[in-house]
This record gives C-alpha cells, structure tokens and sequence, in this order.
C-alpha cells in the first residue's frame, strides 16, 4: 500500500493559506523503503493541486484562473505538467465543459485532504502575521506599465498576499548602485547582449528593437523602419547619463547614424508618448512595449537589421535566494518562459 508525503522545501509562489510555501510530495511504501523500479520519483507542487481543485470547482480553467488571480495558460501550463507527471488525465475537456474524470475525483479526495493539512500547519505557526510579512524591494525599467511585467508582478503579489512589494521605477545604472548598496532586492532590466551588468541574473526574455513613430510623419507606410534611417528622425530618449541615453548612443555610433536627441526623460511616459503622435520625435523601445503603444496615431515598426535587447532579473553577486526571493524570481522567470502551447486547452 502506497503512502504519500509532504516534504515542505522552500518558499515559492502558492496560494492563499499557504504562506507561499511550496510542498513537493514523494511516494513510498509503508515499509520505508523507496521503489525506485514501481514508482520512481513523483515532483509535485502545492500550486498545482490548488489550481486542480479550483479548475474542479469553477467548472471552468479562465474562471478557476480569475478566482485565483493568476492567467490561464498558468493554470493549463501546471495541470498539463501534473497529468503528464501522473500518466493520467484529471479533467474531461470539450468546447463546453470542463469535468472531472475518475481519476480526477481521486486525487481531489486526497489533494483536499492535503490542502487542510497544510492550512492547519501554518494557521498553527501564525504565518499570516503582517509584521513577519517579507518586502521585496524590485527596482523596474521604465516603460514597464506598458509591457507584460506590470501585468506579471501584479499577478504575483495578488497571489502571495504574505508578501509585500515595493517598486520603483529605475534607470539601469541606478538599479545597479541601488543593488550594490542593498537598497534593492531585484531589478529587472533589459540592455544589449555585449553590456550584461556584472550582477547575477537570470534571462528571462529577448525581443526586437522597435521605432514607435507617429503616422503623421511623411512616408511611414512601411512595414518596417531601417536602421541607418533613424538618423532622420528626433530621439526621445533617457537623461544624458542615462543606461539607454548611452546604449542608444553606442548603436547609433557603431552604425554611423547622426543621434539627434529632441528630449531626455524616460520617466514621463504619457508625456513622451504625446511627443511622438505630435511628431516631435520617435522613441525606441522593445516589441511588447512598442505594440502597447500603438493607435491611430502611433505605429511600432521592426528596425532591420534586426537589433535585440534581453530582459533580465538581476540580484545580488552570490546572494542565494531563498523563500518569496527564490519564490519571485521563478515566478517571473516562469511567467515570462510560459509555453505558448498552454494556451491551447479546450474548455
């Protein structure tokens, strides 16, 4: 007879009463000894037997995902990867209905069972006490609201309510300085592949260079903006000592393109994105933020050739992360990483 146990490993991104603990579960027989040949090892994640639980409730992945704050293809994503792990399928899908199958019904049995337990042990520890609550103190680029990172810590934070946040909004050199002198916890940045800072970090996402431009400049009907053209157009660019005043400069530079800067302050983002549909000047920015921008006014265009940014999270040289540290940063990593397939499911 098979029994199965909890073996709480470290903080993650979980849920609700779980103080964003996460629980990985391994599988033995009453005798102790593991049977590595019948049963190997069985990995599986507190999240995913919430998300089960929750799908199983609301009937329904896009409801079970707004119950929970989190996305869909998050939940997909997790429940995909535990059928797979198990070898069973958990839910019936069709265009109409999400169900439980058998086994599905079987392990809501226990995953309940598992879920109080849980519960009880941190209700036990007094975990939800607002002065134990951890601060992640996240330095952002500019030009976040506009990209998937707003969407992504918002996420995280509804998620983990044991956790409080603190964002700013930073230049890259700022963030680095921040860090250095522990006034920061994380910064997520982008910059050029031959300027990585000299932090730890973790890649997290690589997009394409665009020119947001204003429709009413003469000759914008093409599908792209070459870059030796950028040179006829006013930047709108960061402060002189600026990270990406001094990246932009460097390409322009290594490209022999004139940089002609009409304004110098990322941080006024409204502002900014006024100038370019009045035509004052054209703002360079990653594909995600670009397409954001867009309207009946503004268009985002490719630059050709292809110039990249990489966006990264950066902490601390040899900090180990642990508990909602560790938890956040593979909760962005992960968001960001998500496999488009996840969004496939039928429901």
């Amino acid at each position: 007879m098979l029994a199965l146990h909890t073996l709480i490993k470290q903080n993650n991104n979980h849920l609700k009463n779980l103080g964003g603990w996460q629980a990985n579960f391994f599988i033995y027989n009453c005798n102790n000894t593991i049977s590595y040949a019948d049963y190997g090892w069985l990995f599986m994640e507190i999240r995913q037997i919430y998300y089960v639980l929750e799908v199983a409730k609301q009937k329904s992945f896009s409801g079970a995902a707004k119950a929970l704050y989190v996305t869909q293809p998050a939940i997909s994503h997790q429940i995909n990867a535990l059928e797979e792990e198990l070898q069973v399928k958990l839910f019936k899908r069709d265009t109409h209905s999400v169900s439980l199958t058998s086994d599905g019904e079987k392990f809501c049995e226990y995953a309940q069972k598992i879920v109080d337990s849980v519960d009880d042990l941190f209700q036990a520890f007094d975990l939800e006490r607002s002065d134990e609550k951890p601060v992640l103190r996240v330095g952002v680029y500019p030009f976040y609201g506009k990209s998937p990172l707003r969407q992504i810590l918002a996420s995280f934070f509804a998620t983990n309510s044991n956790v409080m946040g603190n964002i700013k909004a930073v230049d890259n050199y700022a963030a680095y300085d921040m860090l250095r002198n522990g006034d920061l916890d994380f910064a997520i940045i982008k910059c050029r592949r031959d300027n990585m800072p000299d932090f730890d970090y973790t890649e997290i996402d690589d997009e394409r260079l665009y020119a947001v431009i204003s429709r009413k400049r003469t000759g914008v009907n093409a599908n792209i903006m070459i870059l030796s053209d950028l040179g006829n157009y006013p930047l709108l660019t960061g402060e002189k000592d600026s990270h990406f005043y001094i990246e932009m400069k460097k390409l322009y530079s290594e490209n022999n393109i004139p940089f002609n800067v009409s304004f110098m302050n990322t941080s006024e983002t409204s502002l900014m994105q006024d100038m370019v549909r009045d035509d004052v000047g054209i703002i360079l920015a990653t594909e995600s933020t670009a397409r954001s921008l867009e309207d009946s006014e503004i268009t985002a265009l490719p630059i050709e050739p292809k110039q990249e940014l990489v966006t990264l999270i950066i902490y601390p040289n040899k900090k180990k992360l642990r508990g909602a540290y560790l938890a956040f940063r593979n909760y962005v990593t992960d968001a960001y990483n998500m496999s488009p397939e996840s969004d496939t499911i039928i429901e």
